[in-house]
């Protein structure tokens, strides 16, 4: 099986000085091409966990960033192909900004436990600014993808920050960025003695089910949703948003997700650590084209 290649990036390449202190994250410049490093926190799999999600949102024809596992004089990470061009002047438009901008009261600042990013404020925003409704049924339906996405993957960091709208400085226009950062996945946070018992146990859709997203099903509620939880209200509630991106889905059989999983080279992510994650992806995929009717 071949193996993901790892990027090694040299202090030659950093655009700036700003990354060659302690900071996690820098921009680099490679081939004309500029790419954000960011650097894993020890004991976690934050890099291999970006670079599967990446490879599985292409495999099933979902819009994502390209992300290849990397290294910087010995720190271990990954790295980000910027799909914002800082030469043409494109702009991120972030989640929060957009909702701030188009729902009364909302906190753009509020990052944690901001209970008013919920799918209808979403939904909302996205029509106030598309007023063209086969305009803002393309966006809110890519946006739903991403969301399957975070379901199969366990990504629960999905905060309003994390999504945004692109603006292309050369044209000008108006499009969904690609789906990006899923460090927040595929239990990298774990330690393979807690993989393996949890295996063991039984115990996977419990974890899967336990973890809290920063999408909320509603204004008075006190945590973020589950993700998988999410997708089978928002399926429910926004049907014709989420179906495209759940039938993508049942087009692939979870068994192509094991080569993805094996391509990662041992010494980044092991065997337990594999298992765990295709254990995860086994169990959210069942979940997830049950929704399709």
């Amino acid at each position: 099986m071949p193996q993901f290649p790892i990027l090694s990036v040299q202090p030659a390449d950093v655009i700036g000085d700003e990354a060659l202190g302690s900071k996690t994250k820098f921009w680099f410049r490679r081939d004309a091409e500029q790419w954000l490093f960011k650097e894993t926190r020890e004991n976690t799999g934050e890099d291999w966990a970006e670079k599967i999600a990446a490879e599985v949102a292409h495999l099933i024809g979902i819009s994502a960033a390209k992300v290849e596992l990397a290294e910087f004089e010995g720190r271990r990470g990954c790295a980000l192909l910027s799909f914002a061009s800082r030469d043409k002047n494109d702009v991120l438009i972030h989640g929060n900004e957009i909702l701030a901008g188009m729902v009364l009261g909302y906190d753009r600042n509020k990052r944690f436990r901001q209970a008013d990013h919920t799918l209808e404020n979403i939904e909302s925003a996205i029509r106030k600014l598309f007023p063209l409704e086969e305009i803002s049924d393309q966006v809110l339906t890519t946006l739903a993808g991403y969301l399957v996405l975070d379901a199969l993957i366990g990504n629960t960091d999905r905060h309003h920050e994390n999504w945004a709208i692109l603006l292309l400085g050369d044209r000008p226009t108006l499009s969904v960025a690609p789906s990006f950062d899923h460090a927040s996945s595929l239990g990298r946070e774990l330690q393979d003695i807690r993989r393996e018992k949890l295996m063991r146990s039984g115990g996977v859709e419990r974890y899967v089910r336990g973890g809290r997203g920063a999408i909320y099903l509603g204004p008075g509620d006190a945590h973020g949703a589950n993700p998988l939880r999410l997708v089978e209200f928002g399926t429910r509630r926004f049907s014709k948003y989420f179906l495209p991106a759940l039938r993508q889905l049942q087009r692939v059989s979870p068994a192509e997700f094991r080569p993805v999983l094996d391509s990662v080279p041992e010494e980044r992510m092991s065997a337990v650590s594999k298992d765990f994650a295709f254990s995860i992806m086994s169990y959210t995929y069942d979940a997830l084209v049950r929704l399709v009717k």
